[in-house]
């Protein structure tokens, strides 16, 4: 670690330390920092809880609202020894970085999630988190990111559509790369703006590249098990395959995948049944069986949906070629 570097992450544990501060400089803070502020202080006075205690670390009442944090600027910075764990959400995108050591992130379902050193996490607007506190060694880099500002570096950029994204395979050109954020976000020399805009859109493409192999892999996973058992699939045999509870199951396909577990399921369903009628000469109704449904309407229904047309006319037309 060099000494800028250094210096840079020295500045932000002593800024955050020296931060709190009479009850005035904590209900302008909170006005600051918080997009739904002013409901958040009527609720906290309405149950008498002081901003004191929540800037001490105390939890919040659990039927308060939601903090949802907000922000104009693109900065990036450490997280701080001092900073307390709370569940919130944003109204930006913020990308984690893991320099050294391990992040735990709680989500508001109940679950955990990992980082370790040389990991990247995405969490779009409006995906709650908490962020644990640090231990020694620990150095955990989080980038703000504005949503114009995210629109205009991914405009071409395909990434995964769940609410929180881990790109586990990275590089040390992508450490580079947020390393020099952090300079420019702390220094703002001239045309930091123009530096900040290149260097996000670099790093997303580094991050996205990484990672499309793993993408692959795990696509390549869900085509064996639709393909092996697809008159059974369901959620709860899935789920019992490969050891999980149903619930697990669910948020780790959509995770993954970006698509429900019954989106899926009905996609390689209509594959299937796309090849069967185009394949051989099985009855509609059969082909509604082979693929798993109980009655055939449901598959005149969902194919409809997805082709235009029923099986029957896609099989005329198919034949007419």
């Amino acid at each position: 670690m060099d000494n800028s570097f250094r210096d840079i992450l020295f500045a932000h544990e002593k800024e955050d330390s020296a931060a709190i501060r009479s009850q005035e400089e904590m209900v302008s803070a909170v006005r600051e920092e918080f997009a739904n502020a002013e409901k958040l202080i009527a609720q906290a006075r309405e149950k008498g809880f002081s901003l004191a205690k929540f800037f001490a670390g105390a939890e919040l009442p659990a039927d308060m609202d939601l903090p949802v944090r907000r922000s104009k600027t693109f900065y990036v910075k450490k997280h701080t020894a001092v900073q307390r764990p709370y569940m919130h959400s944003h109204e930006f995108y913020e990308l984690i970085y893991v320099q050294t050591g391990k992040c735990l992130q709680a989500l508001q379902d109940g679950s955990c999630v990992k980082l370790t050193k040389g990991q990247f996490c995405l969490i779009r607007p409006g995906e709650a988190h908490c962020v644990q506190r640090i231990d020694e060694g620990d150095v955990i880099l989080k980038a703000v990111i504005p949503r114009e500002l995210f629109d205009r570096c991914v405009c071409d950029i395909v990434l995964p559509e769940e609410g929180l994204v881990v790109f586990e395979q990275t590089s040390l050109f992508a450490e580079y790369l947020f390393i020099r954020l952090l300079r420019e976000s702390h220094m703002r020399g001239a045309y930091h703006q123009t530096a900040i805009f290149a260097l996000l859109s670099l790093l997303f493409c580094e991050l996205v590249r990484r990672r499309e192999p793993k993408e692959a892999a795990r696509l390549h996973f869900y085509d064996d098990y639709f393909q092996n058992d697809l008159k059974q699939a369901s959620l709860d045999h899935f789920a019992r395959e490969y050891g999980y509870t149903p619930a697990y199951a669910s948020r780790s396909v959509k995770r993954q995948t970006g698509k429900k577990f019954s989106e899926l399921l009905c996609k390689y369903r209509m594959q299937r049944a796309a090849e069967l009628l185009s394949s051989s000469d099985m009855s509609v109704e059969d082909i509604a069986f082979e693929i798993g449904y109980k009655v055939p309407s449901a598959l005149y229904r969902q194919f409809n949906a997805r082709f235009g047309m029923t099986p029957n006319e896609y099989r005329n037309a198919l034949n007419k070629r």
